[in-house]
């Protein structure tokens, strides 16, 4: 089981700066579902960052069946995509695409296996090494993440401090009490999660035809993980990104900086009408995934002349300035601007340097 000082890292981190709407629903797995184009859905989490972090589906209607990109990081997620979904179609699922490794993106996968007959689950190669590998066992923390954190949260309350013992604003006391009060439906779905493993992989590219619909799944570069794929509906000019595009703020832990802005500007090449992102707000034109690119070579930039002047390591992880960016990102929002330090400063620039070396962001195979 992971070390608590690791759960904090990775997936508790992933709470601690959530954002707070308070008119949001109180279950935290429903989805908002909106048609992108005929037969074309996504189901959005409302309050992208809340916990638990679930990521975007975005599901494909066709003569034959439907295709589903992202189809749940837990079981309830994954059973309001499928509950949507029936009413709109009689069609079985025919094909689950995972976008990557992370349990918000698979973990409830094995839903759709249980509802429908056949259905084939699609990733990249890397995505089923991590699935075959020690990794992705940090799932076996889950049961006990819940009653781990909550008295954390209900001590964090009473002695008005966040769980790095800094004194905790205002507004985040509205993301602690939220936390509490959803408390017993996460637990109850942590006890559910599963590892759905593909049963087709590719490198490269992949071409599902189905019924009149032209689906093109794409390995575009390293992103959010080495093994991130995108959807592409060419006819529709839709396409989704899983993690690599994630908005308001970007996920950096272990991204690239250089690939990972190559990759993005493939995705750009593409001239698409709508994206939709692993997490966060639907985009209708390409401003945003421009500003992804602009930050992601403001960092090679600044990195690279820092080697050539012989800043050490240690030294220049800190002097990568990103003050260009913070407002254009968190708009001065003082929760969004913990969530820019935490989740995208900060392991954005520890990543650059391990790319500059050539050191895997992440191995399927968990160092002992």
């Amino acid at each position: 089981m992971k070390s608590l000082k690791t759960l904090r890292d990775s997936t508790f981190i992933l709470l601690i700066f959530g954002l707070v709407n308070a008119a949001a629903k109180a279950d935290p797995y429903i989805p908002s579902f909106e048609e992108l184009s005929s037969g074309v859905w996504a189901g959005v989490r409302e309050d992208n960052p809340r916990f638990p972090v679930m990521g975007t589906a975005t599901f494909v209607i066709t003569e034959e069946g439907v295709v589903v990109f992202d189809g749940g990081g837990s079981a309830k997620m994954a059973e309001r995509i499928i509950q949507k979904i029936r009413t709109l179609t009689d069609k079985p699922v025919t094909h689950v695409i995972v976008s990557h490794w992370h349990g918000d993106h698979n973990f409830g996968i094995y839903r759709y296996l249980e509802e429908f007959e056949n259905v084939q689950v699609i990733a990249h190669s890397f995505t089923q090494a991590v699935f075959n590998g020690t990794r992705i066992n940090y799932i076996d923390g889950y049961p006990d993440q819940i009653p781990t954190f909550k008295a954390q949260i209900e001590k964090g309350l009473e002695e008005g401090k966040m769980l790095n013992g800094e004194p905790m604003p205002d507004f985040m006391r509205d993301v602690y009490e939220r936390i509490l009060a959803d408390a017993d439906i996460i637990h109850e779905d942590n006890n559910k999660v599963r590892v759905t493993k593909a049963t087709i992989t590719f490198d490269d590219r992949l071409t599902i035809r189905s019924g009149s619909r032209l689906i093109e799944l794409m390995y575009l570069g390293d992103g959010n993980t080495a093994g991130d794929i995108v959807m592409w509906l060419p006819d529709e000019k839709i396409i989704a990104t899983g993690d690599i595009v994630v908005h308001p703020v970007p996920y950096a832990f272990n991204m690239p900086p250089k690939k990972w802005g190559e990759t993005l500007r493939r995705i750009q090449s593409l001239d698409y009408h709508i994206l939709v992102p692993g997490h966060g707000d639907i985009q209708r034109d390409p401003k945003y995934v421009d500003l992804l690119i602009e930050a992601a070579d403001s960092v090679v930039t600044q990195r690279d002349r820092l080697v050539a002047e012989g800043v050490p390591e240690e030294d220049a992880v800190e002097q990568i300035d990103f003050s260009a960016f913070e407002q254009r990102f968190t708009s001065g929002s003082e929760y969004l601007a913990l969530y820019y330090d935490a989740w995208f400063k900060k392991p954005f620039a520890a990543a650059a340097f391990k790319e500059l070396k050539g050191i895997p962001m992440v191995t399927p195979n968990r160092a002992e």
